[in-house]
């Protein structure tokens, strides 16, 4: 077998066949720039098991590809190498960057690679970020309302209305549908947000007082 430096193999490639093409990859003893290398593991794509043979190369030289380059390889290639060639790009990437490849790749890619390079997260994955940390969804479980007698309830409602209207699962007053940022004295209820349900007061928006969406919905 014929032994090929990159930029022999590179000089050649578009003049051979694509079997020589692949053939060749086998005679390779070095690798060329991130550039030129993306651009040989694009041409190859066709090819999936010779794409993903030069991608495995320059993942184990740790070359550093570009956004556009990284999308490239996670749309035409193994996802387990593009995306450990996402990692190994971390140095060369920045915010522009990473807008491109949000909703691309792993939310937890995305999440260590900001991290690593003390990049700003994306808005939307850093509000989600926010409002996870802040609420322990398997904390609040739904208990079925307790059916009081006639003299509880009738104790209830000379107490006060508000605890009446919880326990008998009405609501309380409505708010004006504008989130106040007081939180803490919202009463437990319900909420929906980021696709999912639960129960507390720990959350700005999405509750059936309506929130600063001003829906009201519940």
């Amino acid at each position: 077998m014929r032994k090929y430096t990159w930029d022999e193999y590179y000089e050649k490639f578009y003049d051979w066949a694509e079997s020589t093409q692949v053939r060749n990859l086998s005679g390779l003893t070095s690798l060329g720039t991130a550039e030129k290398v993306a651009e040989i593991i694009i041409e190859l794509q066709g090819n999936e098991s010779a794409s993903n043979r030069l991608l495995r190369k320059a993942v184990e030289a740790k070359l550093e590809f570009s956004a556009d380059d990284l999308i490239e390889f996670l749309s035409g290639n193994d996802e387990k190498l593009a995306e450990i060639a996402a990692y190994n790009s971390a140095n060369r990437l920045n915010d522009e960057d990473i807008e491109k490849l949000y909703g691309m790749f792993d939310d937890d890619i995305i999440a260590d690679i900001c991290s690593k390079r003390s990049l700003a997260l994306p808005e939307d994955l850093s509000e989600e970020k926010l409002f996870e940390d802040d609420i322990c969804f398997d904390e609040f479980v739904y208990e079925k309302p307790k059916k009081l007698d006639f003299f509880e309830r009738l104790f209830l409602v000379l107490a006060g209305g508000k605890l009446a209207g919880k326990m008998f699962g009405g609501q309380s007053q409505r708010r004006n549908g504008i989130c106040d940022g007081n939180c803490a004295s919202c009463p437990p209820h319900y909420g929906y947000r980021y696709g999912r349900w639960y129960y507390g007061h720990g959350h700005s928006y999405g509750c059936e007082f309506g929130g600063n969406k001003g829906d009201g919905g519940f």
